[in-house]
Order: structure tokens, then sequence, then C-alpha cells
């Protein structure tokens, strides 16, 4: 069984995070992972095992006004990496627009599903590789002196001497986070696998916290 997780990378201070947590009654785990940058990691609903991110990240971008990036990673297939500005979606990274899963759309016809939602002729599928890898959309949200070309190549999945797109989602996602000099750990696992022993230990927020 592979890795699923849906996680947040947040800009601004804690406080304007906690107030946003506060205020929707969401209980989530907040870590630092670099200077005004914070893993948002909400817990997971019980009966779908999955945490919702996106409404979440618009809502910290109008406070933070600044932006905020959803990730999730399903079964260390594919990962989708969204950034959010001033309330609404402003770009969308998907490691392999090639991974689909067969849908029935509301004329009961078969097609193929994208984990980005797009909708595909069965026989007109998308080619394999990445969509929307451009590091300079990402490059503003890491810290100190980002390497362009390393952060593409983690974008693109492409593995030291080796340039096959193979990495495990959450290999990829991980080489993303350390291109951006940003602690990886907090960002890429769920509530339900958040290292409470981290060094800085996560804030925990519960519903009803002031």
């Amino acid at each position: 069984m592979g890795t699923s997780y849906q996680t947040i990378l947040a800009l601004g201070e804690l406080a304007q995070i906690r107030r946003v947590l506060t205020d929707v009654d969401t209980e989530a785990y907040v870590t630092p992972v670099g200077e005004r940058r914070w893993a948002v990691v909400p817990r997971e609903e019980e009966e779908s095992g999955y945490a919702e991110v996106d409404d979440l990240a618009q809502l910290i971008t109008l406070l933070t006004r600044e932006p905020a990036v959803t990730f999730d990673v399903f079964d260390s297939s594919v990962m989708r990496a969204t950034v959010h500005a001033g309330g609404r979606e402003v770009h969308r990274y998907l490691s392999d627009q090639g991974w689909v899963t067969e849908y029935w759309d509301d004329d009961d016809n078969e097609v193929l599903a994208g984990f980005d939602g797009t909708l595909h002729p069965l026989d007109a599928p998308p080619p394999p590789g990445p969509s929307g890898d451009d590091p300079a959309v990402f490059a503003p949200l890491g810290v100190g002196a980002v390497d362009i070309v390393a952060l593409g190549a983690a974008l693109r999945g492409e593995v030291p001497l080796d340039d096959a797109p193979r990495l495990f989602a959450e290999c990829r996602h991980r080489a993303i986070l350390d291109a951006l000099g940003l602690d990886p750990c907090p960002l890429t696992r769920p509530f339900r696998d958040t290292h409470l022993d981290h060094v800085p230990a996560p804030v925990h927020l519960r519903p009803g916290d002031g």
C-alpha cells in the first residue's frame, strides 16, 4: 500500500494561521518549515481518510496576503500541488498527467479521469509526464537562494544520472521541498502520522482553542 496525504505550505505569521484555523473550527498540526513558512496538516475525515486543504489554504491567503500551496499525494503514484493566492487557485502542478482512472460521466460514457479532474476520451489518453512544472512559479515559496535547476529537475521527477521520471510521488515531493530549502518532514506526512517529537515541535490546534 502506498502513501497518501494532504498538506498545506502556508506563508505568513503563526498568529494569522491560528486565527483562520480557529475561525473554521479545524484541528491541525502547524509546524515551522522555514522562515515564515508553515506546514499546516489538517485532521483527515474519519470516513474518507481525506483532508480538505484547498478551501482552507484559500482562507489562509486572504488573511496573510501571502501565497499558499496545497499538496495532495495519492498512493505514492501521483501528486498535485496547487498554488493559491488572494483566495483563489492561480497555478496547478501535476506530477504525471498520464495517471488516469476509468470514470463514467453524467451521460454514462466511459472516460479517463486525470488526478487533476480533467476528463479524456478512452481513445485519447493524455501523454505521460508532469504538467505545470515551471520552477519559476514555485521558487518564491522557498527560503534562501533557491537552486532553479535542482527545483526544475525535482518537479520533473528526474533521478540523478537517470532522466526517467519514475520517483515515488512522496519522494518527488520531498525533492521539491529540499530544493526550496524547506524542512520536508512535516509536509510529507498526514495528520495521523505526524512526528510529535519533531524539532521544532508541531503546534496542535483544536476546535475551540482561542
